[in-house]
């Protein structure tokens, strides 16, 4: 699904990435990890078409320099934190449903996926750090892309947050939704992803298997523990 070769990214002469390469499988989920400044973000942005970068990024086959366009209708993003002004959240969830042509009725749904139904009309400054994430979760759900790309996701979430995103991922493994998670919690990245790649100084330096399986998160959701 994401086939990245000799990334390389160069801003105010200093070097973020240096020649990264990597794939990721239709349906797997990866974690990238590393010191602040490895290059994680920098990966994701570059996936987002956020930077000029040298080197090529295929998503399902589109270019994401050549074909900008399709590979942006390919992905969701869920920041570390999001800026959303003073609006609802339902204003929130619908002007993105517009921009990408979903239909609204989806929006109540979407809400109560992320706990946030009951604060459909309140306004979004008023919201905390983890139900403003929760809200950039919402967003994500309700394009409902192939692909999902995280960045620090379950950073500013409390407990209930980070349950309810704990079983939100695991649903959406199980529906086949590929995901690249940016991440320095231990716990997430064990729990919610195949595949660890492991970055320092702007390169990967190693690629392995993370001992907990999605399993686990499943089961642990299954009996309301963590």
């Amino acid at each position: 699904m994401i086939v990245a070769t000799d990334l390389c990214l160069t801003l105010n002469e200093r070097v973020i990435l240096d020649h990264v390469s990597f794939r990721v499988a239709r349906g797997e989920s990866v974690a990238l990890v590393g010191p602040n400044g490895s290059g994680k973000t920098s990966i994701l942005r570059c996936l987002l078409g956020l930077v000029p970068f040298e080197g090529r990024i295929l998503v399902h086959g589109h270019d994401a320099v050549l074909e900008p366009v399709a590979v942006r209708t390919l992905l969701s993003y869920v920041p570390q934190k999001a800026a959303f002004g003073d609006a609802s959240a339902a204003e929130v969830l619908a002007f993105v449903a517009t921009l990408r042509r979903i239909d609204r009725a989806r929006i109540p749904e979407t809400l109560r996926a992320v706990g946030l139904e009951a604060h459909a009309r309140k306004r979004v400054g008023t919201f905390s750090g983890g139900m403003q994430q929760r809200l950039s979760l919402a967003l994500a759900l309700l394009a409902d892309t192939s692909v999902l790309l995280l960045d620090e996701p379950s950073a500013s979430l409390d407990h209930d947050g980070q349950q309810t995103f704990f079983d939100i991922v695991a649903r959406l493994r199980r529906r086949g939704h590929t995901l690249l998670l940016a991440s320095h919690r231990p716990e997430e990245v064990e729990c919610l992803t195949d595949r660890v790649l492991h970055l320092d100084g702007g390169r990967i330096i190693g690629d392995a298997t993370p001992t907990t399986k999605l399993a686990r998160v499943i089961a642990l959701s299954a009996w309301g523990e963590r």
